[in-house]
């Protein structure tokens, strides 16, 4: 036998194994991407709720299960407490608006036959639309397989009780993830597991200093110029900032347009409104809230949000930007020192 061919005929079983691996994780991915963005946001919550539980624990000197439970009663009553809170001062605002809607959409609908009927040249495509028709469309593909059922619901359960458990055994966990490295390469990845979990915990924080700061405002600036729904708006301001770029557009159109259809002469002030605050954020709060941690780049941002809200929905949105500031986290750390011919990490 040709001995020089054994080497080769490895190799090429080593490289059909590893695209069987590959070609498997990616079907994975697709075939179980509700199961595997549940998992991410589980250990992200961990990770969030770790530090807060050893303390707890430290302080009150509790088994880590009771001080888990006790977080858990505590988280419960507090966003449980602040979300009734919200909803007892919207409550009147979302009644109105919801029963209000029907005049809402046929005013719309007025304005844009007569705008058809002044411009006739915008073509006969323009001559089917249809506003309700349209909302129900673009309201469907947002929330599609999403809120259609239960299962982002079920979803976000299991990514919580996830959480849980990653930070009960936060440390076992983290000592096993070091030993599956090999020896040369565990300090490196402990200083990176380290970082990702100080910025994941400073992104978490600086995102709900900001919704507040940027909900409160807008909420107070709508109230200023005589906006209907003023403090509803401004919860959506708040609620949505999760979602950058995309988030804040959803309800500067959604204002705007209950505006139009009420009191056009207002839409200017809505607009303005929005400015203001958006400038104020970038240029006043998130470099205060942010200060001293690395910004997101707007435009690789989005193409990541796009990239995986296409492969996970609703929650793939929702996890795109702190993964995104773990992969950032990454390419500083590991791909620019080796190509400044460093070891040291940015």
């Amino acid at each position: 036998m040709n001995t020089t061919a054994m080497p080769q005929a490895r190799q090429a079983i080593a490289v059909v194994n590893y695209l069987l691996i590959v070609g498997a994780l990616i079907a994975a991915l697709f075939g179980l991407r509700l199961i595997v963005t549940s998992l991410l946001i589980g250990v992200g919550i961990g990770t969030l709720l770790a530090p807060l539980l050893r303390r707890f624990q430290k302080r009150f000197k509790l088994p880590k299960a009771v001080g888990a439970l006790v977080i858990v009663l505590i988280a419960l009553l507090g966003f449980g407490g602040l979300g009734y809170g919200l909803f007892a001062m919207t409550e009147s605002q979302m009644q109105t608006l919801s029963d209000r809607m029907p005049q809402i959409v046929e005013s719309l609908q007025g304005m844009a036959d007569g705008v058809k009927a002044r411009y006739p040249w915008i073509g006969d495509g323009a001559a089917s639309f249809n506003v309700a028709d349209t909302a129900r469309s673009v309201g469907g593909k947002v929330f599609e397989g999403a809120w259609a059922s239960f299962s982002m619901i079920g979803a976000l359960a299991f990514a919580f009780i996830i959480g849980l458990y990653t930070a009960v055994e936060s440390e076992s966990y983290y000592v096993s993830l070091l030993r599956a490295f090999p020896a040369s390469l565990r300090e490196r990845a402990e200083e990176y597991c380290k970082a990702a979990a100080k910025t994941l915990r400073n992104w978490f924080g600086a995102q709900l200093t900001d919704m507040g700061i940027i909900g409160t405002l807008t909420a107070i600036g709508l109230w200023i110029v005589g906006v209907d729904y003023w403090l509803l708006f401004g919860l959506l301001t708040a609620v949505l900032g999760i979602i950058p770029y995309v988030g804040i557009a959803i309800v500067v159109v959604t204002a705007s347009l209950v505006t139009l259809a009420s009191d056009p002469s207002r839409v200017p002030w809505v607009v303005g409104v929005f400015v203001l605050t958006q400038q104020l954020e970038g240029n006043v709060i998130l470099p205060l809230v942010m200060s001293g941690r690395a910004s997101l780049p707007a435009v690789p941002l989005l193409v990541f949000m796009l990239i995986v809200g296409t492969w996970g929905g609703l929650l793939g949105v929702l996890m795109a930007p702190p993964l995104f500031a773990l992969l950032l986290l990454a390419y500083q750390m590991f791909y620019l020192p080796r190509v400044d011919g460093s070891n040291a990490a940015v």
